[in-house]
């Protein structure tokens, strides 16, 4: 359990606006949105190996510094890492990364099942209109294809429906090529998860959640980042 509100307040306190990907994981557990099991430790064996075993093989390592954030970019993210021997190796890789932060953690947490396909589920703040609710192809894909869709908060389940639709690649959602189906309706709940949380924290300038695993049965959100305002 995470109180969000101090959450937020302690940040304002560190003079940050940006939640880390483990804080902003709390936050969506807390209002109801599934994420990758994740402990938050030090970057030292005995801890990682700990975390590990918790968590149950195979896992993924990521390095938590504040001065990376895009994690994938300088090999800060170590995947399937099926055993012990793995994890001494990627944490070895992973501390020789450069950074100037004296206490570096590491992320350890459960590999997700490969998905139908990956989406975002996004919010930013528009100076006009406030909270618009952003919907698309996500992952790595994100950036070079656009494929989004926006509606002003608050949106009704029909909204929600309506921005998977319209995008171009909703035929990967819907069976593209024999593949199974993802859960269109377990989308729209998180959708409005997000519009809710968005209205009721007025603090929240701008989230991602990329990439958000969608399966036949279910969505995970892998990754996570929550931009307060700085005004705030």
């Amino acid at each position: 359990m995470v109180d969000i509100k101090q959450l937020f307040q302690t940040c304002f306190e560190q003079k940050r606006n940006t939640l880390t990907e483990y804080e902003s994981k709390l936050v969506l557990q807390q209002i109801g949105i599934p994420v990758t099991k994740q402990e938050l430790v030090d970057a030292n064996e005995a801890a990682v190996l700990a975390a590990a075993k918790k968590i149950g093989y195979p896992v993924v390592a990521k390095l938590m510094v504040e001065d990376i954030s895009h994690k994938s970019d300088v090999g800060a993210v170590k995947l399937n890492l099926k055993g012990d021997d793995d994890l001494k190796k990627a944490l070895k890789e992973l501390l020789a990364i450069k950074t100037s932060s004296t206490s570096p953690k590491v992320s350890v947490q459960e590999m997700a099942a490969p998905p139908i396909t990956e989406v975002i589920i996004g919010m930013t703040t528009d100076p006009q209109f406030g909270p618009a609710l952003m919907f698309g192809i996500g992952g790595i894909l994100v950036e070079l294809m656009k494929d989004v869709s926006f509606r002003i908060a608050p949106v009704s389940r029909f909204d929600c429906e309506e921005m998977i639709r319209e995008i171009k690649g909703f035929p990967l959602l819907d069976g593209f090529r024999g593949k199974k189906k993802a859960n269109i309706q377990k989308i729209v709940d998180a959708i409005m998860v997000v519009s809710k949380f968005v209205l009721d924290f007025p603090e929240v300038q701008e989230m991602d959640l990329n990439p958000v695993f969608a399966y036949e049965n279910a969505i995970l959100a892998v990754d996570a980042r929550i931009v307060l305002r700085t005004h705030a």
